[in-house]
């Protein structure tokens, strides 16, 4: 059973860019990050009120999103997070294997001296928060991890195309609420952080879609189970 539509991240009200670049943006993330559920309700007076600003850039910010996909527009101001659906995940799953199996690629190549101790300090951060249950924080530093390789591909149009993705997808990981997306994680990480250093990028890209595919069975489970 979805939460209730009051259920929101925690936004900042005060920002040093515009609201609709502020708003948006932290969507964005929230988004990726897995903290709006499947079949989540909001209006854009509770977004509006959150964040502390007026509805202008929040309507301009959510229609950003619903031509994203990420959020279906509903009547009376109100949206919808797409409902956690096993035709979703089939959609979504072989593109970002493609997408980020190629960025991780070209990572790998491009990596700047220090990325793998980032990536690992990264996956301990993981490994510390897995006792705790802390999902909200896993997930956030699921979504760093990911990024952290992603950003160094050289290439910003992949990057932009990965984070559509992550807009559509990230709302799906909220329906695993407690342990590892992925038993092998960990590993699959760490994998991923020593072929950067070797700057191997097909050990890294297959590193990188072992951990997607892996994460994906946990989802599936997910979403059979509601």
């Amino acid at each position: 059973m979805p939460p209730s539509s009051s259920t929101l991240p925690a936004f900042q009200t005060r920002r040093p860019i515009s609201d609709l670049d502020y708003v948006f943006g932290e969507l964005k993330q929230s988004f990726m990050m897995g903290e709006f559920t499947p079949g989540q309700r909001v209006t854009l007076p509770e977004l509006a009120a959150a964040f502390g600003t007026s509805q202008m850039p929040v309507r301009e910010a959510t229609n950003r999103l619903v031509a994203a996909r990420a959020i279906e527009a509903l009547p009376r101001r109100s949206l919808r997070v797409p409902e956690a659906t096993m035709q979703r995940l089939d959609a979504l799953l072989p593109l970002r294997l493609n997408l980020e199996g190629e960025a991780t690629r070209l990572a790998a190549q491009l990596a700047p001296p220090g990325l793998p101790e980032e990536l690992e300090q990264i996956n301990q951060e993981m490994s510390q928060v897995l006792p705790q249950e802390d999902m909200k924080t896993y997930l956030r530093l699921n979504q760093k991890f990911h990024f952290a390789v992603y950003q160094h591909c050289g290439n910003d149009h992949l990057v932009d195309m990965i984070e559509l993705l992550w807009m559509r997808y990230g709302p799906l990981l909220s329906i695993v609420r407690s342990g590892a997306l992925s038993k092998t994680g960990r590993l699959r990480h760490t994998e991923v952080a020593e072929a950067i250093r070797r700057h191997d990028g097909d050990a890294a890209a297959t590193a990188m879609r072992a951990d997607i595919q892996e994460a994906a069975v946990t989802l599936r489970a997910a979403i059979l189970s509601l």
